[in-house]
């Protein structure tokens, strides 16, 4: 992985689900990629346009599917429903753009998507869960983070179970997608969701792979087991102010 491994990246992107602040309206995503890539590079230098290409590890918007860089991993196409996107996995499609992939150009190691909204964005992250889980792709470790932004209070009551449900729906949506083509347990899945209101009150989900749902709270890295869910006490902290 060119000197840049899962926990590494993990480190910057649980620093951001910790410190990101409601902003009004103003932020998108793109706010967050810049972060993001702002971070990584002053750690790690992980993009450097003056030496070799071997220096360069950080690709923004790197693509699945590419015939000018010889790039044939997974291809997707939208098959719209009622006038909304729907992207399925399909041979004869297009490539679909990664965020971020870290490592080697031709077979990156890791890839990381992001999303910013002020609300659930099913598709959106429907079609991430999808680039990231499909064995047709390369990874080895596969990284969401999303964020939601409230202009008032976190949901609550049904709401949050609403929340809840379509988080895991998001999941098996794109495991049904993919079929046959879903990942084995050899690729690394760290998938975050951050809720963050107008007083930055904040709590955490984290897709747990042995139950096969989303949990609450955020993980912490190990030396030896890379990660574990914060026990209860810290669950509790991350819905109070930062």
């Amino acid at each position: 992985m060119n000197n840049l491994n899962t926990k590494d990246v993990l480190k910057v992107i649980l620093d951001i689900a910790q410190s990101i602040k409601y902003r009004g309206l103003m932020l998108n995503e793109r706010y967050l990629h810049h972060y993001f890539s702002h971070l990584m590079q002053k750690r790690y230098n992980s993009l450097s346009l003056t030496r070799s290409n071997r220096a360069i590890t950080l690709h923004p918007e790197w693509p699945t599917y590419k015939e000018q860089t010889k790039i044939g991993f997974g291809r997707y196409k939208n098959y719209k429903k009622n006038k909304k996107d729907n992207y399925q996995p399909d041979s004869n499609g297009k490539g679909g753009l990664i965020d971020f992939a870290i490592g080697d150009y031709n077979k990156p190691d890791i890839a990381i998507e992001f999303t910013l909204k002020y609300g659930w964005s099913n598709e959106d992250i429907v079609f991430d869960f999808l680039k990231l889980l499909d064995k047709k792709n390369p990874f080895k470790a596969s990284i969401s983070f999303n964020v939601i932004f409230r202009s008032r209070e976190l949901v609550k009551d049904r709401y949050l179970r609403d929340l809840e449900d379509h988080m895991n729906a998001a999941y098996r949506e794109a495991i049904n997608r993919l079929k046959y083509d879903v990942c084995d347990n050899s690729r690394e899945i760290y998938f975050i969701i951050a809720e963050i209101d107008r007083g930055n009150n904040r709590r955490y989900w984290y897709f747990d792979r042995t139950k096969c749902k989303f949990e609450k709270g955020l993980p912490i890295i190990q030396k030896r087991t890379l990660f574990k869910l914060f026990p209860k006490r810290f669950q509790i902290r991350s819905e109070t102010k930062v």
